[in-house]
């Protein structure tokens, strides 16, 4: 890819002659070569989905989670090089730490994703610095209902219903429009969470993954939480009898 920059890929704080700026562009990529991500958001909570590709069978199970608890009440996933955004999850709990200091109150979501995005964007402003390599996905559960906002490399963000990141973000958009998130219970969203990871999963290229489900809503308390192992064990079979009958009608079909 630095033949296409030609030159223009040395800096961050540099545009190529056709306003790319090609660093960023780098840094998207390392995000699509991740695991894929995918949030839900319900009539009562936020379902944040993981699949963490594990790529050595030597690694410890449940090592390296991209499921964060940045506040009580606010839950990150990441995507990307974990080492970059576990510096981004330490800049969101400091955000967190000195609002309630200042104000006495738990930070809201809003204003968190404002403050970590313009944290974001800054390291796409000067040539002593390079972007962060990972993008994430905020999710709570406030006064006025579930919030969910996703921040790219670019420091650029929005609040969404249903996103996905990482290696099969399209496959998984696709499944997630096939939705209706507003009518969807908690229950449901992480029986459905579980199924689109499973199935956007590329077993050719990536044989193990891990997946890993946390929520926050009105069924946790407005606290965010990974789902317990009985629910976890049980959106992992649901999501795997899916699978099996999805294939099973495809063999009839031909």
């Amino acid at each position: 890819m630095s033949t296409i920059g030609a030159g223009y890929d040395l800096s961050a704080s540099q545009f190529s002659p056709d306003g790319r700026v090609f660093q960023v562009e780098y840094a998207q990529k390392a995000v699509e070569n991740s695991g894929t991500v995918i949030a839900l958001r319900g009539k009562d909570c936020v379902v944040l989905a993981v699949e963490k590709l594990v790529t050595s069978k030597l690694y410890e199970a449940g090592s390296n989670r991209r499921v964060f608890n940045v506040d009580k009440h606010i839950g990150m996933a990441v995507s990307g090089l974990i080492s970059d955004a576990r510096q981004i999850v330490e800049t969101a709990r400091a955000e967190c730490a000195n609002y309630r200091s200042q104000y006495g109150t738990n930070i809201p979501l809003k204003y968190l994703n404002e403050r970590v995005s313009m944290f974001m964007h800054a390291y796409t402003l000067y040539s002593a610095v390079r972007p962060f390599g990972c993008s994430v996905v905020l999710a709570a559960y406030e006064a006025d209902g579930p919030q969910m906002y996703m921040i790219d490399p670019s420091g650029v963000s929005y609040g969404y219903y249903g996103c996905a990141v990482g290696k099969a973000k399209q496959s998984a958009k696709t499944e997630i429009e096939k939705l209706t998130l507003k009518d969807m219970t908690s229950d449901q969203l992480v029986k459905e969470a579980a199924k689109i990871i499973y199935q956007v999963h590329d077993e050719l290229k990536d044989k193990e993954f891990e997946l890993e489900l946390s929520w926050v809503g009105k069924n946790t308390k407005g606290i965010h939480e990974r789902v317990s192992d009985a629910v976890l064990q049980e959106a992992e079979k649901s999501a795997k009898a899916a699978m099996e009958d999805d294939s099973d009608s495809e063999t009839e079909d031909m």
